[in-house]
């Protein structure tokens, strides 16, 4: 017996050329279709950036009662650490339309409460 035949490594298959002529329209219009996944991807990466900006400009008081007493909260926080650390909030409150109409909300209503209290202890 040959050894040949008792091996697992052993094929029975002919070796030999046997490769077919592969289609060389494989690779063709490769570049065409590059472009126009890439030009997709920035059509689609403008279509949500415009759906984001929609949903970011909106003015200061169109916001739900939610967004604006959250950001009332974090603003006040970040002043009263500003001042702990003894910087100028001033800045920071101007540098966005939003911290501006929050921080307003936060005077209106700490004025309110000091003229309740003041009236209170008349």
């Amino acid at each position: 017996m040959d050894n040949k035949s008792r091996t697992t490594n052993y094929s029975q298959r002919k070796l030999g050329n046997t490769f077919n002529i592969i289609n060389s329209d494989i690779n063709k219009n490769f570049d065409a279709k590059e472009e126009v996944i890439k030009m997709e991807a920035i059509v689609q990466k403008n279509l949500d950036f415009k759906n984001d900006d929609i949903n970011y400009n909106l003015k200061p008081h169109q916001r739900s009662v939610e967004d604006i007493v959250m950001g009332m909260r974090e603003l006040f926080f970040k002043i009263l650490e500003m001042l702990i650390d003894k910087e100028n909030p001033i800045p920071y409150i101007y540098s966005s339309d939003y911290r501006q109409f929050d921080f307003t909300l936060i005077l209106i209503i700490i004025g309110g409460l000091l003229l309740l209290f003041s009236n209170i202890m008349k």
